[in-house]
């Protein structure tokens, strides 16, 4: 058999058992990302009886958000996987003793695994940013037609820092409510009524009107309890604002946008960012002249004072928040995409071992390089809001130390 006829053999077979323990592996982290999905979805919205084909649609809607770790995870199951298998068949040593290096077996897998990063880089930037529009219009229509407030007799209500109990509830009208508001600080106001009105006036914003006949109500302060205040009127209105719940679902994250809108935002706020630093700096100059001129009047004291808010406000930088932020989730969607590829050669150096019950090894090494991985990934996110550095710094560390890692053992198994 030709040279080339062998490699094209061996490329044939490595990418084929690749894909197939791709497949394998892509479908366990999709159903239990899919599955966390569903129970979060059935959280706020199927335990109100929504329409079941809805439902779907917000399922189907959500799962970009989740193939972003999919792809990755799944990429290098499937290496260590094939790797684990081929070697504990001895496959790899044949085709050594055949003369096909280990590059020819390598290549299938990083080929694909490419493929795949490209897959992830679209899904981050294009079907991500797509589905989270769709599915903050879906939820937005269904949140109209859900009853937000849901009036039912003998029960008790939360909004925001608003709790209202009733009785009987006959359509819109609830009877003998009691209405306690802790909205200001230091102080509890409760209300009663016999009868009111539920009204929604704010489509967009889902807010709610109360409308109360013959209301008592009783004021108190928490500083002073000898202080209090009785008072009855013929009508009140009180305003139920829900909008905060719609929000936390239907507004777009920084992980949703596409890396043109984050290049945009981003831009702003390093604009943002400059002006906070210019004022830091005229800080620093102000400090510098009033400490020249203590020195040259021997204030010695007030010096040392002067000399150690300097200090602190080099030692102290702002940092832009969103700036920040912002920058982590643009470099993040490039180092998840990446990741495909440069976690895979971890797992080239199971090739020169002869392993029992490779698949199996493979995925259980997989899944402590997938938790690792993500854990410091994890940790990073949390660490760039108290740094002024870049944060592709530390978002991208991650990829780095484990591709290193996975060289320096490739070469190292190499020399055995």
């Amino acid at each position: 058999m030709a040279r080339n006829e062998r490699h094209t053999l061996v490329y044939r077979h490595v990418g084929r058992e690749y894909l197939l323990s791709f497949v394998v592996a892509f479908m366990f982290f999709f159903f239990i990302f899919f599955i966390n999905q569903i129970l979060l979805i059935a959280q706020r919205i199927l335990l109100k009886n929504v329409d079941f084909l809805a439902v779907f649609q917000l399922i189907i809607l959500s799962i970009p958000q989740f193939l972003l770790y999919t792809f990755p995870f799944s990429s290098l199951t499937a290496s260590s996987m094939v790797i684990g298998d081929l070697s504990s068949s001895n496959e790899i040593l044949a085709m050594r003793a055949s003369g096909i290096s280990m590059r020819r077996i390598f290549i299938p897998i990083i080929a694909l695994s490419l493929v795949f990063s490209f897959a992830t880089f679209l899904t981050a930037d294009k079907a991500l940013p797509w589905s989270t529009r769709q599915y903050k219009v879906l939820y937005t229509d269904l949140m109209r037609d859900l009853p937000t407030l849901e009036l039912s007799s003998n029960t008790t209500n939360t909004i925001g820092e608003r709790v209202m109990v009733n009785k009987e509830v006959t359509g819109s009208t609830v009877h003998d409510i009691i209405l306690f508001d802790l909205a200001k600080k230091g102080q509890s106001q409760v209300l009663s009524s016999p009868k009111g009105e539920v009204t929604l006036i704010d489509l967009q914003n889902f807010i709610y009107r109360l409308d109360l006949e013959y209301p008592l109500i009783f004021s108190s302060n928490e500083k002073d309890i000898s202080s209090w205040n009785l008072s009855q009127a013929k009508q009140a209105q009180f305003y139920l604002d829900f909008s905060g719940q719609v929000a936390s679902l239907a507004t777009a994250l920084p992980s949703q946008l596409s890396i043109a809108e984050l290049s945009e935002r981003i831009e702003t706020y390093r604009i943002a960012l400059q002006e906070d630093l210019d004022i830091h700096a005229k800080k620093i100059l102000f400090q510098e002249e009033e400490l020249s001129l203590l020195q040259a009047l021997g204030e010695t004291g007030q010096a040392l004072e002067v000399q150690e808010k300097i200090t602190e406000l080099k030692n102290n930088p702002p940092i832009n928040f969103y700036y920040q932020y912002y920058r982590a989730e643009l470099n993040k969607k490039y180092a998840l995409s990446a990741a495909c590829f440069m976690l895979v050669f971890l797992t080239f150096s199971i090739s020169f071992f002869r392993v029992k019950h490779g698949r199996l090894i493979g995925f259980g090494l997989s899944m402590l390089i997938a938790v690792l991985y993500w854990y410091m990934l994890f940790f990073a996110q949390m660490q760039i809001f108290s740094v002024s550095f870049n944060p592709a710094f530390l978002i991208w560390a991650p990829n780095v130390l484990l591709f290193t890692i996975g060289l320096l053992l490739l070469l190292f198994t190499r020399r055995l």
